[in-house]
């Protein structure tokens, strides 16, 4: 059993938005009527996502995969076939 969990909620809103402004990121947010969304810009990297806490999940995306972050073909299968999310192949 873990010693230490977080979960995605209202509660970490603010600190991912003080974890990004500490990143040196300028953070913008944007209401419309198909929700909110949250912008972030340092030099010439920008993320944009439904929320702060995905705008990070992004960032360490890039972090570990860089902007080639794309998944191979093979990766897709494996990785799908590992999660057992099989069905979604087809799907898409």
């Amino acid at each position: 059993m873990p010693d230490k969990s977080i979960a995605a909620a209202g509660n970490t809103l603010v600190p991912a938005l003080l974890a990004l402004e500490g990143l040196g990121f300028e953070v913008t947010t944007k209401s419309s009527s198909v929700g909110e969304t949250t912008i972030a810009v340092r030099g010439g990297e920008k993320y944009v996502a439904a929320d702060p806490v995905t705008v990070l999940g992004l960032i360490k995306l890039i972090e570990l995969r860089t902007w080639h972050w794309g998944a191979s073909d093979s990766e897709i299968e494996k990785t799908l076939h590992k999660y057992r999310l099989d069905d979604l192949i087809g799907s898409q």
